[in-house]
């Protein structure tokens, strides 16, 4: 029962192997009667998104969500009965860790925003998602991993998930890849691995290694029991207003090879990081993975579809072209991201902002138009920057409109925050 039911989650049928778990304990009720109920509060939860997904309530990253939070009570139930426990489950450290706290909508690609580039980042505030209410969510506690004390730029890595007791080492691996690639490029940073953790890791774990350990950057994972592997990684800077919590999904599905995969995800986390901070070695590294991304791409055996890895890595030297304001380049990778995906308001953000850079202000001004149709919230200081820009080359009228536009979109966000403070009775 239970092979069958973990077959039917990696295969991603989540409402089976809920159906066959909650039929199984309902059967053996005596003995697992906590259990059998925290597989029904599962079931009803999975069920009630179910509902919100066929009325369009709901886009696919937060379904994707939803399936990661019941995959996860799933194995937690499974893990409990193997262990003989007849208690409702609690985290563990080495389940899947793959919801976050608040339902926010998950961007499938890289959230890399250049620093030169762009507005200042801001810290996330309750503006992200106004409809959602507050909730108190409980840190599991964790050791901070020993960073090198002289690198400037710490990440700390989770455990892996992992189905396969075989790829266990596949977190570590990937530090050492990570470590490696730093070296070769003479960059001072440190990635160590976190092996202490009571509970699982998801954002607000994330936000509390940033805190608390002063790692640069986040990352957890999971790896299937096919050698496919997924990485989550979370670093503070990269994050805009109009963005998921969580930064960024690597997705590596077709490798047939979980160290293959590792490496690939290394290249491209390390060119990222490089970029961010201009380093003289970005565009190279940067080029690099993308070219070991579109080869894994094309040799894939069962690709139905571009890696978001792709998309990743396009980004990253789209960005790394712009750094060092080879601007033409950087247009011609932007572009590429949105010929595959139009809605991409980062592509459209970053590509306006090198448009203005080449005087090209009707194609910025296009950008920045498509950017404001899909981005779910109103960014005022890149308004407001763009709208100086735009009346510095002469096109006052433009300029001075988006400058109203972020006076009106900060004063919604005054109101909002003023809504959100507590009134004294």
């Amino acid at each position: 029962m239970k092979t069958e039911i973990k077959e039917l989650v990696a295969e991603g049928k989540v409402d089976e192997a809920l159906d066959q778990l909650v039929a199984f304990l309902e059967s053996k009720m005596d003995q697992y009667s906590p259990l059998y109920r925290a597989a029904q509060v599962a079931q009803s939860e999975f069920n009630q998104i179910k509902e919100k997904e066929l009325q369009g309530l709901l886009t696919e990253d937060q379904i994707r969500l939803a399936n990661n939070k019941a995959i996860n009570k799933v194995l937690e139930i499974l893990e409990q009965i193997e262990r003989g426990s007849t208690s409702a489950p609690l985290p563990n450290r080495r389940v899947w860790w793959w919801y976050a706290a608040g339902g926010a909508a998950l961007t499938l690609i890289v959230v890399l925003v250049l620093k030169s580039l762009s507005p200042k980042p801001v810290e996330p505030d309750p503006q992200t998602d106004p409809g959602d209410s507050t909730q108190v969510v409980d840190i599991p506690s964790f050791t901070c991993p020993a960073f090198d004390k002289k690198a400037e730029y710490p990440i700390a890595i989770f455990q892996f998930t992992t189905l396969n007791p075989k790829d266990s080492i596949t977190d570590q691996l990937l530090v050492e890849e990570i470590d490696g690639l730093f070296a070769r490029n003479k960059y001072n940073a440190d990635a160590a691995l976190v092996t202490k953790i009571k509970g699982s890791v998801d954002l607000s774990v994330a936000k509390a290694m940033i805190e608390k350990c002063q790692a640069r950057m986040v990352i957890w994972g999971r790896v299937f029991d096919n050698n496919e592997i997924e990485l989550n990684f979370y670093e503070p800077q990269f994050n805009l207003d109009e963005q998921a919590d969580l930064d960024s999904m690597l997705q590596f599905r077709n490798q047939g090879n979980f160290q293959a995969s590792i490496k690939h995800a290394a290249l491209i986390i390390v060119a990222r990081v490089l970029t961010v901070n201009d380093d003289p070695g970005a565009v190279a590294l940067s080029e690099k993975a993308l070219q070991e991304t579109i080869k894994s791409n094309s040799t894939a055996a069962k690709s139905t579809q571009k890696s978001n890895a792709e998309s990743v890595a396009t980004m990253t030297l789209a960005n790394a072209h712009a750094k060092k304001k080879d601007y033409q380049k950087s247009i011609k990778y932007y572009d590429k991201i949105l010929t595959i995906k139009p809605n991409d308001t980062l592509a459209l953000r970053n590509r306006a902002i090198v448009q203005i850079k080449v005087n090209d202000i009707n194609g910025a001004v296009k950008s920045i138009d498509s950017m404001r149709h899909y981005q779910k919230l109103e960014d005022p200081k890149f308004l407001d920057k763009a709208g100086d820009e735009l009346k510095e080359r002469g096109f006052t009228r433009k300029g001075i409109e988006f400058k109203k536009d972020a006076k009106d979109a900060q004063l919604l966000i005054d109101q909002h925050l003023i809504k959100k403070i507590p009134q004294e009775q």
